[in-house]
């Protein structure tokens, strides 16, 4: 197997190889759609665009869970490497991307698989990272995708088992992870109907996974064997680019466009470039300047991966509403003060992603639960049990949960460390 340094090596030049994976079951319901505008306003919350268009179970295939993981970048640029204290020669981690060399989505693509049977491959061209964007801040392009697909499944559960009720298993992260729907009253069903309802309730348990990931990868859990992934938990741009991918899958569903796996993908193309549009993205160099800008405020160019101090700031809000991290925000830089960016200053203003907890008076988790049960590698690490006879939590600990890592993060890394 070679060195540590050598094994990370290999590891880092895997993640960037465009190879095609295996051939995978496709689903197929009818035919293809776009999407316009209309719908892309209202998935993102941008304006009060009026919508009506009805959405039935045989609408949208039966979709299974996402059994894999997209490589998620480190927030930084050029970031070096480190086995232990041994640096890493020659290895380098850009992270940025320019929005016009986004590639071709892929729904439930991944390098890292949360299912040891899993043959598929590697990961193909998709060609993810951050971007950045006068409007949203850093846009993490692996979240986006993940959570659109984590998004897409859960709708499919939803509007299947809406009034029987329902499980579904999610691939484990640090725990065991089951998505819970209740019966819902015939009543609530027919006031609000179904479509509004299963695409809501999806948007709303895919962001409480989401959550889960970053609590997750804060005690402890990793993707990939003896790669720690702390230095990535509540990076300034994960909660905002997973309620991102949620609100595009679900938008996408309402606009008819995941009647088939091909539909799907290419339905993901035109909103994900359609979104960086909106949000105003700026070329990778322009992102460079951006990141270098906030170095010493939000990141250390002087640290190596897997340094989890390497990230000086973590966004621990996860609503109701999501503020992105621009550079309007920062704190002093090691540069001095963070200036925007003069592709930036003519922009609309930024765009703040409400958080839906519930809807007409009913909330969601009334109705729906993720439910968590911790493994005992989180439990050696540290993780703060609400109930001190209960290793199992659900999305309403994680404000207790979350509490507890920002003391720990204020601690670490110093006052103001919680805010941009």
């Amino acid at each position: 197997m070679g060195t540590p340094a050598a094994r990370v090596a290999t590891l880092l030049l895997l993640t960037t190889l465009a190879t095609v994976g295996c051939e995978r079951e496709r689903w197929r319901v009818g035919e293809a759609a776009r999407a316009f505008d209309d719908d892309l306003t209202l998935a993102l919350g941008d304006t009060q665009t009026p919508h009506r268009r009805e959405l039935t179970a045989d609408q949208i295939p039966k979709i299974q869970y996402p059994r894999s993981l997209r490589p998620c970048c480190a927030f930084g640029a050029d970031l070096k490497v480190a086995v232990g204290k041994v640096p890493v020669p020659g290895v380098e981690l850009a992270n940025l991307v320019d929005p016009d060399q986004v590639g071709p989505h892929r729904f439930d693509n991944g390098f890292l698989s949360l299912d040891a049977s899993d043959e598929r491959g590697w990961i193909d061209n998709e060609n993810n990272g951050l971007v950045y964007t006068c409007r949203g801040g850093f846009i993490d392009l692996s979240h986006v995708r993940d959570n659109a697909d984590n998004t897409l499944a859960l709708i499919s559960l939803a509007l299947r088992r809406m009034e029987s009720g329902g499980r579904v298993e999610a691939p484990p992260q640090g725990a065991t992870l089951t998505v819970r729907l209740d019966p819902i009253p015939a009543e609530m069903i027919l006031r609000v109907g179904e479509r509004r309802l299963a695409t809501s309730l999806a948007r709303w348990l895919a962001y409480q996974l989401s959550i889960w990931h970053e609590i997750a990868t804060y005690y402890g859990y990793t993707s990939t064997a003896n790669w720690p992934e702390k230095i990535s938990a509540f990076s300034p741009e994960d909660l905002y680019s997973n309620q991102l991918g949620v609100r595009i899958a679900a938008g996408i569903v309402v606009a008819g466009g995941a009647k088939s796996d091909p539909e799907y993908h290419a339905s993901m193309d035109a909103w994900i470039a359609r979104t960086l549009e909106r949000l105003e993205a700026v070329p990778v160099d322009e992102a460079h300047a951006a990141m270098q800008a906030v170095d010493g405020a939000w990141w250390d160019s002087t640290k190596r991966i897997p340094d989890w101090t390497l990230v000086l700031r973590r966004e621990l809000d996860t609503g109701p509403e999501l503020h992105p991290w621009r550079l309007e925000r920062a704190s002093r830089g090691s540069r001095g003060p963070v200036e925007p960016l003069a592709a930036c200053r003519d922009a609309a203003p930024p765009l703040v992603l409400q958080v839906e907890e519930g809807i007409e008076g009913h909330a969601f988790e009334d109705h729906a639960a993720v439910e968590i049960t911790v493994d005992e590698a989180l439990t050696e690490a540290g993780f703060p049990f609400p109930r001190a006879d209960s290793r199992t939590i659900t999305q309403r600990d994680f404000p207790g949960v979350i509490a507890t890592i920002r003391g720990e993060i204020l601690g670490e890394l110093g006052p103001g460390a919680d805010r941009p």
